[in-house]
């Protein structure tokens, strides 16, 4: 078996923001080239263009090409060493889809921005463009091939498009297909919308939240905590495939222990990685002393936070450039940091 393959580069294709049909990854470092990849896989070899993955690997840490291996050979019912094997000889085709068809969002993400969140070009003031997938580029997929289709925003359960591609699925008869949904869990589903998506037996609710209780209302703002808590049990209704998409940043590793003892008490799967742009919000964008703070307060998980806060070194400008947004941030908002975050703040005080 060649532990340098990846299904993704293969039968995945993404439909990005911007609703380029040419992406295969989204941890394909910018401008990759595809055939490249490939042959380091052909050749056993490690692509530069993945170090995304491989960095999380040699930490212990589950990747993108770990996931989606170990789902793939599932849904196709066939082993993975003969999935490479069709791969390398070229007999392939898309059977894997992420799709961005909007960028309706009801969050003001921290690391988010107007571009991705509807939302936050409302608290901008700006003119809200909506960038909705065009059909003339959905029509070129063949629904009956997918056996797995992803679903990103923006806040995939705010577009209606993304209801009506479902039920397309159901009225062609694919509804064994994997279907992934990543929300912020906070939107209220209508009656015929969980119909929807109760038609499919391998659907997984992927929760992208990044903090719990107080720090999740204060990096998802204005989400609620209790809403996000009981649209969970509804989820927890219709399947038993929950997972979490975790990023972490330097506003949310001091909180680590509290984010995974979550995840483990409500039986989610989970994948954390770090936040790399915009660079000044990454977990190792922190002073010296502050690191050492968030490692000894997270003693349980040292190791995965050790790495977190290593994976960049501060410099005086990303410093400042952090500060200086959340308080443009908080101001637009009109909250605080420190009522949300009082044990980072005063972390961040004293270093």
């Amino acid at each position: 078996m060649n532990n340098y393959f990846c299904v993704l580069p293969y039968y995945s294709f993404e439909l990005g923001m911007g609703h380029q049909k040419n992406i295969f990854c989204c941890k394909l470092a910018p401008n990759s080239d595809i055939d490249q990849v490939r042959n380091s896989i052909k050749n056993k070899a490690r692509s530069p263009n993945c170090a995304a993955c491989w960095d999380l690997e040699d930490h212990g840490l589950k990747s993108e090409r770990q996931v989606h291996n170990s789902t793939f050979d599932y849904l196709l019912d066939q082993d993975l060493e003969s999935i490479e094997n069709d791969a390398v000889q070229g007999h392939y085709n898309t059977k894997i889809i992420k799709l961005h068809t909007s960028n309706i969002c009801n969050g003001t993400c921290v690391t988010c921005s107007s571009g991705s969140s509807s939302a936050w070009a409302s608290l901008e003031s700006k003119r809200i463009s909506y960038r909705i997938a065009p059909d003339s580029v959905l029509d070129t997929i063949n629904w009956e091939e997918v056996v797995q289709l992803s679903f990103v925003g923006g806040e995939p359960l705010l577009e209606k498009k993304n209801f009506g591609i479902l039920e397309h699925l159901i009225a062609i008869g694919n509804t064994k297909c994997f279907i992934s949904i990543v929300t912020n869990g906070s939107v209220e589903l209508s009656i015929k919308q969980l119909a929807v998506l109760s038609a499919f037996p391998n659907i997984n609710i992927c929760l992208s939240i990044d903090g719990v209780g107080k720090s999740f209302e204060y990096l998802r703002y204005p989400l609620s905590w209790d809403l996000f808590n009981t649209n969970l049990k509804h989820f927890k209704e219709f399947s038993d495939n929950i997972s979490v998409s975790c990023m972490i940043s330097n506003l949310n590793v001091y909180y680590y222990t509290d984010m995974i003892d979550y995840f483990k008490s409500e039986g989610l799967n989970y994948i954390c990685r770090p936040i790399s742009d915009p660079d000044y919000f990454s977990p190792g964008n922190l002073p010296n002393s502050a690191k050492l703070k968030i490692i000894k307060h997270n003693t349980k998980y040292q190791t995965d936070v050790e790495h977190f806060v290593s994976v960049t070194s501060p410099s005086t400008e990303t410093l400042l450039e952090f500060a200086h947004e959340v308080a443009r941030q908080d101001k637009l908002k009109k909250i605080q940091l420190e009522q949300y975050l009082p044990e980072l703040a005063e972390c961040l005080q004293v270093s």
